[in-house]
């Protein structure tokens, strides 16, 4: 397949550890005041969400539009964090389908988030369309739609495991990076088991802990270390130039 571009991990890939760590503020290029985010943040993100919602083609109304994630809560970082922007809809009113309605919420999410590389006071914009349905864990949640909070978060007791963190994050990159070294010996159908397996790995670690632990538990916190040293680009990549280069 020729994709080899194998890299091992190193210590900077664990510096963003470092970035998980409780602020004593809200960040105060998004937030006004405790209560209230700024006017003209607010607008944008609503008509960047309206503007996606329009190209995901799923015909259900807007229940609402929310800020989660660390810019809704004190764990924000000044270089990883991001505004991750929820638009909430009821997706069974789309369709009797419902994880074929998801499968092109999806898509769509990922067109956009591909196509468009949007910045509002130096952090990134990213969006998703989530069920009403979905379990969403976190400690801060505020309706950009109705400009107030509908879970205001609060100063929890915080402190990380940094060498279980590290601990499993040298795992998991250990894993990915044997698949990438590997890639160019294996049969694509193989590649595609070996990437997934992985994958299915970190997913259901972060899953577990959000469930048991929480916004702060440790699997959750390992895969926003991945999410921000690349590697769960990596994965991405890997998966989408391993599928086109079958054919070459």
């Amino acid at each position: 397949m020729n994709l080899k571009k194998f890299f091992e991990f190193n210590e900077e890939d664990l510096e963003p550890i470092k970035s998980f760590k409780l602020q004593d503020e809200l960040c105060d290029k998004v937030w006004e005041s405790d209560d209230k985010m700024f006017p003209e943040i607010r607008k944008d993100l609503i008509k960047i969400a309206n503007d996606f919602y329009e190209t995901a083609d799923i015909d259900t109304e807007i229940e609402d539009i929310i800020l989660t994630g660390s810019l809704s809560n004190y764990n924000w970082s000044p270089k990883y964090s991001d505004f991750d922007v929820h638009i909430v809809v009821e997706l069974k009113k789309a369709g009797d389908d419902v994880d074929m309605v998801k499968k092109v919420a999806d898509q769509a999410k990922n067109i956009w988030n591909r196509d468009h590389d949007i910045e509002i006071e130096g952090y990134d914009v990213e969006v998703y369309i989530q069920d009403i349905n979905e379990p969403h864990i976190a400690n801060g949640v505020y309706s950009i739609l109705n400009d107030k909070w509908n879970k205001k978060p609060s100063k929890v007791d915080f402190e990380i495991d940094e060498k279980e963190i590290e601990k499993k994050g040298k795992s998991l990159m250990s894993l990915v990076d044997v698949v990438e070294e590997n890639v160019d010996d294996m049969e694509y159908e193989k590649f595609k088991a070996k990437i997934a397996k992985v994958w299915d790995k970190i997913k259901d670690l972060r899953k577990v802990s959000l469930k048991e632990e929480g916004e702060f538990g440790v699997g959750n916190l390992v895969f926003k270390l991945l999410r921000r040293n690349g590697y769960i680009e990596k994965i991405i990549d890997l998966k989408r130039d391993s599928y086109d280069n079958q054919f070459s």
